[in-house]
């Protein structure tokens, strides 16, 4: 009974060193990262019931921004930060004033890279695509409403897409620490200002 134990204890003490040790190779479970990117939304409709001078924006308008996030990459498949942007609000009409817009949200999105092998998963170092969800919750303001001034929206966003992890494709096997950095292409659904739009974007993480 004894040597049984004492059997036990060693196998027990080798896999916690092999786990340690395998833990080590990992390296960091959280890293901060920055994203930055730029997009177009074309207007889709209407939430809503308009106030005594219509519709904040209008149908015709349409909008482009450039957004920049900060936050933590989490195990390399979940990023949770928060950003702020600049908005840029148009008509496809000559007469139609333009509208400058700042908004500020919380951010986070989802890269499932992690693959399954009899059961149980790992995160291949190769990896080079994946796909993206994610969600923005926060505010929006319109800073020159051509009647109303300044005006404050709640602002929600969904968003799926695609990450291309290009420190792979480059460097190989060099320096895999940074494998988490992508260009990457979105599209999704927004609300702000009792307006949907479909915004498309395409931006950087590093």
């Amino acid at each position: 009974m004894t040597r049984i134990k004492t059997l036990l204890l060693v196998a027990l003490a080798a896999l916690a060193l092999n786990a340690s040790a395998q833990y080590t190779q990992l390296g960091k479970k959280n890293e901060f990262m920055l994203k930055i990117e730029g997009g177009y939304a074309p207007f889709v409709g209407h939430i809503g019931e308009a106030d005594n001078y219509g519709y904040p924006l209008p149908k015709s308008y349409h909008g482009a921004d450039i957004d920049v996030m900060a936050g933590i990459n989490i195990s390399q498949d979940w990023f949770l930060g928060g950003g702020a942007g600049f908005g840029y609000y148009f008509s496809n009409h000559d007469d139609t004033p333009s509208m400058m817009g700042a908004k500020v949200f919380a951010d986070m999105d989802f890269r499932p890279i992690w693959k399954s092998v009899m059961g149980k998963d790992y995160q291949p170092k190769s990896i080079k695509w994946a796909p993206e969800v994610g969600v923005r919750l926060g505010g929006s303001i319109l800073l020159d409403h051509p009647v109303e001034g300044t005006l404050f929206s709640p602002l929600a966003e969904v968003y799926g897409g695609v990450n291309w992890y290009y420190w792979y494709h480059f460097n190989g096997m060099r320096n895999m620490t940074r494998n988490w950095s992508s260009f990457y292409l979105t599209a999704g659904v927004a609300y702000l200002h009792k307006t949907v739009f479909f915004p498309i974007r395409i931006g950087w993480r590093w």
